[in-house]
Formats: structure tokens, C-alpha cells, sequence
């Protein structure tokens, strides 16, 4: 973000912290004043990480597709890494990301093997590692709703390779209500969004965040 950029925007943050101020004087008194004042300055309702293991470290992310169709959906599994490194670098401070060609690069030349060998190969203390149980981009054969079964870890390579935190995100569907035609869109670009949407259910677990940022998901699918 450009210095203009950061100037606007905290601009725009003072000014509605002043005007949320001029409505509490007359209304609320100092301690409530005080209170909405630091919530609109600290951003509203975002809601902290659920891990912050990622701050100041290097980090690689890799996932594997799913075993049972590992070559169908390799562009996938890699596209979905490249998004989420490209998530941390922009909203975790300090991270120092594996550039996804250096892993593209590793795993071409390499068995996929254990992730503690690619770790060890691209100097990262922290492997950010992704399992696909499943994806599948249709619902029977002339609907798309994407659907993924996903799970993340993140491991310490420097404390031999400990897990510091997991989750499960467990289905992910997308959209989640309802199939969309398939001739409404090629079958590439669907997968770019579903990988987006997997790719931000996995990042907005290291950064604070809007809860509701995800909501109006399936409206976005039909357009």
C-alpha cells in the first residue's frame, strides 16, 4: 500500500472516530466514549487469529491433492498454495513467505516424500501444510458446487517438526446452497473461484479478521 493509500485510509479512520465521538458527548458520557472509540479505531468487529505462530517467520505452504486423484487435481492443489502464500505475505506481518515456484521446483524434481524434506530444502521454520481428503468441483453432471474436504496444520521444523496448531475445516462447499448451471461458465474458471474461496477459509485463521466477510458467498457463484 502506497503512502497515499495508508494516508486516505486513516483519514477516513479519524474522521469516523470523530464523528461517532460528537454523537456520544451529549448521549453516553466518558466511559462509553472512551469504549466506542477504540472499537471503531481498532477496526469494528474483527476478531483475532486463531493461530499467530506465522508472525516474523519463514514460511512454506504446500498442498497435496487427494490420494485417490492426485494427478486430475495437481493444478489445483498448487494453485491453492500459491493463493494462500499469497494471502499471508499481504495480511501477516512481518512472514516471510517460500515463493510457490521454489516448491513447484522442488516437488518436480523430487518425490512429493515427506514435507520435513521440502522444508529442509527452502530453509523454512514453519510448513503451513494443507490436506485435501477430497475435491470435486460437480454436482452430478451438469452442476457445479465445489466441494473439498480440508484440514490444516502447521508444524516447527525447528523444534523437530512439532505441530503447533491444526484445524479442520472439514467440507468446504461452494456455492453453498445450490449447484450453478455448468454452461454458465468454463469448468477453469469455477475452479479459480472455489480455490479462492478454499484459499481464504485456510489464511483467515493467521490474520485478524471480519467474521462476516464471507457472508452473500453464493450470490458471488452466479455472477
Amino acid at each position: 500500500m502506497d503512502r497515499s493509500r495508508v494516508r486516505l485510509v486513516a483519514i477516513n479512520r479519524l474522521a469516523g472516530l470523530l464523528l461517532v465521538t460528537t454523537a456520544l458527548i451529549s448521549t453516553a458520557g466518558c466511559p462509553a466514549l472512551l469504549a466506542t472509540g477504540v472499537y471503531v479505531w481498532e477496526g469494528g468487529n474483527l476478531i483475532p487469529a486463531e493461530c499467530e505462530a506465522l508472525k516474523g517467520q519463514r514460511v512454506v505452504v504446500m498442498c497435496r491433492p487427494p490420494a485417490s486423484n492426485e494427478y486430475s487435481h495437481a493444478g489445483a492443489s498448487r494453485n491453492l498454495s500459491q493463493r494462500v502464500s499469497e494471502i499471508l505475505v499481504e495480511k501477516v506481518k512481518g512472514i516471510d513467505v517460500v515463493n510457490p515456484r521454489e516448491v513447484d521446483e522442488w516437488v518436480d524434481e523430487s518425490d512429493w516424500g515427506d514435507f520435513r524434506e521440502l522444508a529442509e530444502a527452502v530453509r523454512a521454520d514453519l510448513v503451513v501444510h494443507i490436506e485435501l481428503d477430497d475435491f470435486d468441483l460437480y454436482k452430478g453432471t451438469t452442476l457445479y458446487q465445489g466441494h473439498a474436504v480440508v484440514t490444516v496444520s502447521v508444524y516447527d521444523m525447528r523444534d523437530h517438526s512439532k505441530l503447533v496448531w491444526s484445524h479442520k475445516l472439514g467440507e468446504v462447499l461452494y456455492p453453498v446452497n445450490s449447484g450453478i448451471p455448468a454452461q454458465d461458465k468454463p469448468p477453469q474458471q469455477f475452479e479459480q473461484e472455489f480455490v479462492e474461496v478454499i484459499a481464504d477459509q485456510i489464511a483467515v485463521n493467521f490474520y485478524r479478521h471480519d467474521p462476516h466477510d464471507s457472508f452473500a458467498m453464493d450470490a458471488k457463484a452466479n455472477r
